[in-house]
């Protein structure tokens, strides 16, 4: 990529019901995110043949894996209860990409639903309420005002020699230990893929945050940074190193 392009950030479209139609559909707050930190966002629909999505990896520079009202269907990680609210083609396309993004080694970015299919399609499992499983209740708080459900909610814990670390120290954070986030979200990681590497959890022990050794950025959260990002500190510095990655 060109040193004065902007780089092009592939996000994974939802399917979504609006008025009887058939839509697919991204959050603004994603595509707000991405342009806000130097990015190009460009929506990919499923759906996608082998060829089209090898197009799409040559022409885009990362990906945004963003969150969604829908849930990872329970058979990719080989379990057997119902989901009410599924996107299987959805699941079909991230995971397509996940996989042949991880062997190009082009920086993905997974959010809340996007941290989930991260970890399926590297092996690990889900949780479908860990308000259930002795964990805390996670679950967004029913209410129309966005400054009240996206309000920090609880905090995360650094873990000691991690990315998140190293970040946090790098732009002098007055504490590596913690910070808050919002929590939108009733599933949760299950078993951990093997290959993935714990960056924060919860107070509750649950893990809120990752990484995988060794690519140039695949990172997942499972919060929702892109919620005034330009002004979270932590979002700043995640969306920045992101675009970072994507640039190279």
């Amino acid at each position: 990529m060109s040193t004065q392009s902007k780089p092009i950030i592939g996000i994974v479209s939802c399917a979504k019901e609006l008025g009887g139609y058939q839509i697919q559909a991204v959050n603004d707050f994603y595509l707000a995110a991405v342009k806000d930190f130097g990015g190009l966002p460009l929506m990919l629909a499923p759906d996608m043949s082998s060829e089209d999505i090898e197009r799409i990896l040559e022409m885009c520079d990362g990906f945004l894996f963003p969150g969604s009202h829908s849930n990872v269907a329970p058979h990719h990680y080989n379990a057997t209860h119902q989901e009410a609210k599924k996107d299987e083609a959805r699941d079909e396309l991230s995971f397509s990409l996940l996989r042949k993004a991880i062997d190009k080694d082009i920086p993905c970015l997974g959010i809340c639903r996007g941290f989930q299919e991260m970890n399926v399609a590297l092996g690990g499992s889900l949780n479908p309420a860990v308000h259930d499983s002795g964990f805390n209740d996670h679950r967004e708080i029913q209410v129309d005002d966005f400054e009240e459900k996206y309000a920090p909610s609880h905090a995360v814990l650094v873990q000691k020699q991690s990315l998140f670390e190293k970040w946090l120290t790098e732009n002098h954070w007055e504490t590596t230990v913690f910070f808050e986030v919002n929590t939108l979200h009733n599933q949760g990681v299950d078993q951990l893929a093997p290959q993935l590497q714990v960056e924060a959890k919860a107070p509750d022990g649950l893990v809120e945050a990752f990484s995988l050794p060794g690519q140039k950025f695949f990172v997942g959260v499972q919060w929702h940074p892109e919620w005034k990002a330009k002004t979270n500190h932590f979002s700043q510095i995640l969306f920045k190193e992101f675009m970072m990655a994507a640039s190279l």
